[in-house]
């Protein structure tokens, strides 16, 4: 099930890249399980990519209140990403998977002001956006084609070694 969605996504997003140089865009919508103190909870985000000559953008838009809005800017022949005020660069960490990802690589990135509270790590990939972003003191996401707790709980153990 989140395997064959994650490949339909798969191959969507390399017919996009594919088709030409040209801005590319695509939709999908993507299941969120939230993580802020003791609870979880779960929502759907309308993601919405679009490329330009010189980034990939991701945005993440919540279906019930439209206020929870993440973008992500990826700039393209760089290892840095674009959050909030933020730039985030990538780790030398080895990158994230897991076998119902596909085998998909997800590098690490931190920001380069470092504080006790600064949000990070993040997990991206280029061909999938944001799996996970990590934060200390505010809610802790994970972005899955399906809930997955089994993977859910790797995901966030993998966040906090």
């Amino acid at each position: 099930m989140v395997c064959s969605n994650l490949l339909k996504y798969i191959l969507i997003f390399t017919f996009c890249f594919g088709c030409s140089e040209k801005n590319t865009e695509w939709k999908s919508e993507m299941n969120a399980t939230i993580f802020f103190g003791s609870e979880s909870k779960n929502e759907k985000f309308n993601l919405t990519f679009n490329k330009t000559k010189n980034s990939l953008n991701y945005k993440y838009v919540n279906q019930i209140d439209t206020s929870k809005t993440i973008f992500i800017k990826k700039i393209i022949q760089s290892d840095s990403l674009l959050f909030g005020f933020d730039k985030f660069v990538k780790t030398s960490k080895k990158p994230f998977t897991n076998d119902e990802l596909q085998g998909l690589e997800f590098d690490y990135y931190d920001t380069l002001d470092y504080a006790d509270d600064a949000t990070g790590p993040i997990l991206f990939s280029e061909k999938y956006g944001l799996l996970a972003i990590n934060n200390v003191y505010g809610p802790t996401i994970i972005f899955l084609d399906k809930k997955n707790d089994y993977l859910t709980e790797h995901i966030i153990d993998n966040l906090n070694e």
